[in-house]
């Protein structure tokens, strides 16, 4: 099977460096601007009504991928353009072509997200005379369900109540003066395009919605606020992003003000936009110091400040190996030249910005991330304390034990949690994440990652507990001398993803959740009466292994792109 998969890759690339010479031919940056136009107009959808069917999901998808791969194509193909800010309307004569490879490099990194999930998920590969054939088992477990939807329901009710609560603090007055400055700013720019002028209120209305989001944005809390990168904080940094965030909701209302006030105004010609960067700059540091002083610890930031958060948060010719990876986060700003830079919608919301930060500080500044990660453990075991204290205030808490074995360190204990009333213990790993996101190999590396340390603490524990004496497990314990022996559990706790770890965990002595499940876990039903620590455990247990397997459907499919074609079918019972 490797050789047909090394064949298969050498065949997706060979189709995208024929892509890559038809992409190279515009050197006015024409076809990278449209790309980008056709990635907003169908990320915000209006082209689709209410509903969406699987024929639109894979649509976008493909977009998705295949323009992220054409931005880095194009880029790497010219140090400049000729017309780099040009905006257009949309015409079919030229949007229909630059769709036709958005397909192509959409197809192309499809391909290798597929090949990249072969050996994880037990599929195969043939080479047949006119294709290749992609069999995938015939049940294909979505392990990632349960933490998806409750992940869904969490962010929702949050976004919800704090939504509701941040229109409930500025009042119905404020929120009719937004209503009205935006259609008196907003005017028709060149007759076709969009124009608006600033104000302090709108900026202010449109900074607390963009906060509120960001609070659930996942991966906002990764580091301490005060964390440097670079010499700068990692509250800046988070600000930066929230200002992005904040301008990307304050244009789609302008959008809908515009279009209600010049019914003749086309979505698709005023939903991406390119600004000068010198005035970006500007007003990004003017936000960063004005609102920054509302924050604990904030650091003021200079000009060089700003341009450096810039350069992270934006692609540019020399960071273009953030968009390597398919599935790699849309940018939420292009350097398309030194003096301009566009703002894709597709990139402007709070997931994708943070996904996007967390990846660009890691590639900017490893020894600096490096050093952050390795410190948050620490902030992740106060947080669980708090967390479980409120429904179990009973509970103790030992924190970074270290297990010996034969006078040397076997392996270390994050947390140990006391119920004194059962002679009750547990044992828990914490494993504080980075956010993956859509890309797959990432993912997989990852999760593979986790279960192999995981595996390995489990083992070490467990050998551990079977060779210490009772008064040896005290003692390191740090338990009272006279206590009964402990009846030991073990758990590992995530901050993002647990998912994998059913392939690892085994035996009723051990359990793993993220946070989310613990949150969950933790709540207590009005007049339910007591819980205990076992009773935690086992809520536990059944958030994180749920009875019933939910499976992916995976339809037969064909594609093909230049001469190389390849079909993607399951086995069958």
């Amino acid at each position: 099977m490797m050789e047909n998969l090394r064949d298969f890759y050498d065949r997706l690339n060979e189709a995208e460096r024929q892509l890559s010479v038809e992409v190279a031919a515009d050197r006015v940056g024409l076809l990278m601007r449209i790309a980008i136009n056709e990635l907003d107009l169908d990320f915000e959808g209006f082209h689709r009504g209410t509903a969406s069917d699987e024929a639109d999901q894979e649509r976008s998808y493909i977009i998705r991928v295949g323009v992220v791969r054409i931005l880095k194509l194009a880029m790497e193909a010219h140090r400049d353009f000729e017309a780099p800010a040009i905006t257009i309307q949309r015409d079919l004569r030229y949007s229909g072509p630059v769709l036709q490879l958005i397909a192509m490099a959409g197809t192309i990194e499809h391909g290798r997200r597929v090949a990249q999930s072969l050996s994880a998920v037990g599929g195969r590969i043939e080479k047949l005379e006119d294709r290749f054939r992609i069999t995938l088992p015939s049940k294909l477990p979505d392990l990632e369900l349960h933490e998806r939807e409750l992940e869904r329901l969490h962010v929702g009710n949050h976004r919800s109540f704090l939504s509701e609560g941040y229109e409930a603090i500025i009042g119905e007055k404020i929120g009719d003066e937004v209503r009205t400055l935006l259609t008196d700013l907003v005017y028709p720019f060149r007759t076709h395009f969009i124009g608006y002028e600033a104000d302090p209120t709108l900026d202010f209305y449109f900074f607390g919605h963009a906060y509120t989001d960001m609070l659930l944005a996942k991966g906002y809390d990764t580091f301490h606020f005060s964390t440097t990168f670079g010499g700068i904080t990692f509250s800046n940094f988070k600000l930066a992003a929230t200002f992005i965030v904040s301008v990307g909701m304050k244009h789609r209302a302008f959008v809908r003000a515009l279009m209600e006030k010049v019914p003749s105004i086309r979505v698709e010609d005023v939903l991406t936009v390119s600004v000068e960067t010198p005035g970006f700059l500007e007003g990004l540091r003017d936000f960063l110091n004005e609102y920054g002083q509302q924050f604990t610890g904030h650091v003021p930031v200079t000009d060089e400040d700003v341009r450096m958060v810039f350069d992270v948060l934006s692609i540019s010719r020399r960071n273009l190996a953030l968009l390597e990876r398919p599935g790699a986060p849309i940018p939420p700003l292009i350097q398309c030249s030194d003096g301009h830079v566009i703002r894709p919608l597709a990139g402007a919301t709070s997931d994708e910005v943070m996904l996007f930060l967390l990846n660009a500080l890691q590639h900017n500044f490893p020894k600096d991330y490096d050093r952050a990660q390795r410190a948050r453990e620490g902030v992740m075991q106060r947080a669980l304390e708090k967390a479980v204290r409120e429904t179990l205030p009973e509970l103790e808490y030992r924190g970074n034990i270290k297990l010996r074995q034969n006078g040397k360190v076997l392996t270390d204990l994050d947390l140990v949690i006391v119920e004194p009333s059962s002679d009750r213990v547990v044992l828990v790993q914490l494993k504080h994440q980075d956010p993956y996101g859509a890309d797959l190999a990432t993912m997989l590396a990852r999760t593979g990652r986790l279960n192999q340390q995981v595996g390995d603490w489990l083992r070490k524990v467990r050998s551990w507990l079977s060779a210490a004496s009772p008064s040896a497990v005290r003692a390191t314990l740090r338990l009272p001398s006279g206590s009964s022996t402990p009846k030991v559990s073990l758990l590992v706790l995530t901050r993002h993803y647990a998912h994998s770890l059913r392939k690892v965990v085994d035996g009723d002595d051990a359990m793993f959740a993220n946070w989310n499940q613990l949150t969950t876990a933790s709540l207590q039903e009005p007049g339910s009466g007591a819980h205990g620590l076992d009773d935690l455990l086992e809520k536990l247990k059944g958030l994180s292994v749920p009875e019933e397997v939910e499976y992916l459907p995976e339809p037969s499919s064909s594609w093909g792109v230049g001469s190389l074609r390849f079909t993607i079918e399951q086995e069958r019972d």
